[in-house]
């Protein structure tokens, strides 16, 4: 069989940042290998609200309606008490005053609507172990040679590790850790219903909402001075938030093992590239949970990448990361500011936001709220 003469390009990393390169390389011309790390695809994950330059990229993909069909129609984020009673809350429809154009969903809904379009191979169950430039030795002992090999592999990003060296240089530790999972409980699905509820105390927040078809998600954040991760991560859920009442017992006792759990942490990076090897999404330039964005930013970079690659190697590599860095930068400061908002350090920081959320229905409040809880990634993207 004769060899193919198009470019090669490995992407590592099958998520959202992941898949999206290798949707636009591949239409690109790319002859694209996706490896993942895990041994099958990641469903469910923590709710996103997709939105900004992200949104474009999706439409311009073609996968708007498909997106469309997996929104969960969260009616409100509501702020409860430990009973459950409703201290505040915030309409969906003056928060997507403030967010035009929002689709609410599963961060593994979004990643799976972009996985049924991609055309590449991808192979579970493999990652990375050595790279020298365009070499690279797989976990099952296996050698190739790519023209392009693109990190998309996370936060604790393998090829970053390889290529740049430890983490200890990059990643910025918010001081935080969380876990996400999603599960099936019909009953709590309908007392819950389709809107966003949060019990928040100093240094801790649950969270849960239904999705769909009595499906359920539940998110959690606590305050922890270490970045080092837990053992049994169950354990340290139940012994974080085993004191907290409302549905808090009833989100514990359905813990899986397959749970989403990790620090709350950003990625800064001087250079995104080295050789035939450049970052994209979270390996390069995280921006947390407390960001938000993340998700629409991976597919801009992926993206501009690919964009930028259209008119040819040299050069391609710093052309990408001018036009990403800032946005995503600016989105990282905003992360920082964030934090006061979403994990709230004292009574007093949350009675303020309960009162910003009760009255968000005033157009100067949700200016404010714009503001405060948006960051600016205009620009990024050239015209259609």
């Amino acid at each position: 069989m004769p060899k193919s003469s198009a470019q090669q390009a490995l992407v590592v990393g099958a998520g959202i940042a992941g898949l999206s390169t290798a949707w636009w390389l591949e239409r690109a011309g790319w002859e694209v290998l996706v490896v993942e790390r895990a041994p099958s695809f990641r469903a469910g994950g923590y709710m996103i609200d997709f939105f900004g330059p992200g949104h474009e990229v999706a439409r311009r993909m073609g996968l708007l309606p498909a997106l469309e069909s997996r929104r969960a129609p969260i009616s409100s984020v509501t702020s409860v008490d430990a009973r459950g009673n409703r201290r505040s809350e915030i309409s969906a429809s003056a928060y997507e005053s403030v967010a035009s154009g929002v689709i609410s969903l599963l961060r593994g809904d979004l990643a799976d609507v972009i996985r049924a379009d991609v055309r590449s191979s991808i192979r579970y169950g493999v990652t990375v172990t050595a790279l020298d430039d365009g070499r690279v030795t797989f976990s099952d002992g296996s050698v190739r040679s790519f023209d392009l090999i693109v990190g998309a592999d996370g936060v604790h990003s393998t090829v970053r590790k390889l290529v740049f060296g430890p983490a200890a240089a990059f990643v910025r530790y918010l001081g935080h850790h969380t876990a996400a999972f999603s599960f099936q409980d019909e009953s709590l699905a309908a007392r819950i219903g389709y809107r966003y509820q949060m019990l928040t105390v100093p240094e801790r927040m649950i969270g849960c909402y239904a999705v769909r078809d009595g499906a359920m998600a539940a998110l959690m954040l606590y305050r922890s001075s270490s970045p080092e991760l837990p053992a049994d991560p169950a354990a340290e859920l139940r012994s974080r938030f085993g004191d907290l009442g409302w549905v808090a017992p009833d989100l514990l006792s359905v813990v899986p093992e397959d749970i989403y759990y990790d620090e709350v942490s950003q990625v800064d990076m001087p250079s995104w590239h080295s050789g035939k090897v450049v970052l994209v999404g979270d390996a390069c330039g995280a921006v947390s949970l407390f960001a938000g964005h993340g998700a629409s930013l991976a597919m801009t970079g992926a993206f501009v990448l690919a964009e930028e690659l259209s008119g040819g190697v040299e050069g391609a590599f710093d052309r990408y990361q001018a036009r990403m860095k800032p946005a995503v930068e600016h989105t990282q400061a905003f992360g920082r500011r964030f934090i006061g908002w979403m994990a709230p350090p004292s009574r007093w920081r949350i009675s303020v936001r309960d009162m910003a959320f009760r009255l968000s229905g005033l157009p100067v409040v949700r200016n404010l709220i714009r503001g405060s809880v948006m960051p600016d990634v205009d620009g990024v993207l050239t015209p259609a």
